[in-house]
């Protein structure tokens, strides 16, 4: 099978698969590679792992060669250009007047291209600044607008936990997150409590939320009225890691907390999906359930159900034996019966004469005559 090395160009960055060929690269180690920008510094973030055929990306590029100290001495000298770019770049954004803010800008290893990250509110119309920007750079330039979430990424930064932003750290792609994580974890919907340092909601409520939900399977809502051995109540908080519920109960002077096994002493949870999420009284659920012995009712002393005898009528005659009698034709309100088709009254077995062309009964004066089927004629409508 083939085999993959997956290299990231940044720190914390996305991890792209290459073919290492016949080396073998270490964890950690810094390695040159062939990208679509030109050559470049990368990690090794995953080490040769072989992967079926159909897994292999499209258009495979190869790791070029291990760094050396000169390689890595060239690459600081390129983080001293990068400085200088921002610089020049603002100085043409202001004297442009330009809506934009600038982040940060990343050359690859071999200089021939230089990528400027910058963030707006809206689309900016930058032509004239990459025109000013290459004539003084003499080099590729390339602007790219990113978000919030990303400019928190490429500046970097400590959270209110007090370490490291973590999309800065290990993230290397952003996961959706929702209010209903925050919910889900009991923390107060209060914007500077959940938010991150981009305005966003942070990043670690993602992390824990599977595990509160597991925990919190079989425990009562918010809100929900339950029964308690202190009478019925309304539910106030619930405390998913302690498996505890606060409920609000009439005559009493405050709130009173009760745990999963006082609310359900004599049988487990009412879980809809059968785990408790940690409660011991599911821990022998996965075990084999006993051996149930099936007896035929001869064994046992239980008398067989009654056989049910269904009789069918017969379909030519009746009971008594006389032939089935024919329905009388439906009669008008004034005691006269109803006229109908020939070809419908007749039984099936008798022989009908079909209407000739000389019954058919004239045209109306006027009209156009025109032939059905059945035999008779109906007038146009005149437009």
């Amino acid at each position: 099978m083939p085999i993959i090395v997956g290299i990231s160009l940044r720190v914390a960055g996305k991890i792209y698969s290459f073919d290492p060929g016949n080396e073998s690269y270490y964890l950690g180690e810094r390695v040159l590679v062939e990208t679509s920008r030109g050559t470049e510094l990368g990690t090794v973030r995953q080490p040769p792992y072989e992967v079926p055929n159909e897994q292999v990306p499209q258009g495979l590029k190869r790791v070029l060669r291990r760094a050396t100290d000169a390689d890595l001495r060239k690459d600081a000298a390129n983080r001293d250009r990068e400085t200088h770019a921002l610089e020049a770049c603002r100085r043409h954004i202001e004297r442009l007047s330009l809506p934009m803010r600038l982040i940060d800008a990343q050359y690859t290893f071999d200089g021939s291209h230089v990528l400027i990250n910058f963030q707006a509110e809206s689309r900016v119309d930058f032509r004239e600044l990459v025109r000013e920007l290459g004539r003084e750079l003499h080099t590729r330039i390339e602007l790219r607008q990113v978000g919030v979430r990303d400019e928190a990424k490429l500046l970097d930064g400590y959270g209110m936990c007090g370490r490291r932003l973590c999309c800065s750290a290990f993230l290397t792609s952003f996961a959706p997150v929702g209010i209903n994580m925050a919910k889900a974890q009991g923390l107060a919907l209060n914007p500077q409590k959940i938010s991150g340092a981009c305005g966003r909601l942070m990043c670690c409520l993602a992390f824990e939320h599977e595990h509160y939900s597991e925990l919190r399977v079989g425990m009562p809502k918010m809100n929900a009225r339950i029964d308690t051995p202190r009478g019925a109540g309304k539910v106030t908080k619930v405390n998913a890691l302690a498996r505890q519920v606060e409920v609000t109960i009439p005559g009493e002077d405050s709130p009173i907390w009760f745990s999963m096994d006082e609310l359900y002493p004599e049988s487990a949870p009412p879980c809809a999906t059968g785990a408790c999420g940690g409660c011991q009284r599911h821990e022998h659920q996965d075990a084999e359930p006993a051996p149930v012995a099936v007896m035929s009712p001869s064994e046992t002393d239980a008398p067989a159900p009654p056989r049910r005898n269904r009789r069918r009528r017969p379909k030519s005659t009746n009971p008594q034996g006389e032939a089935p009698r024919q329905a009388a034709p439906p009669t008008s309100s004034e005691g006269e019966r109803a006229q109908h088709h020939p070809r419908h009254d007749a039984p099936r077995d008798a022989e009908t004469p079909r209407p000739s062309a000389d019954d058919k009964p004239p045209a109306p004066d006027g009209a156009a005559p025109r032939a059905f089927p059945s035999g008779r004629y109906r007038p146009r409508r005149r437009r």
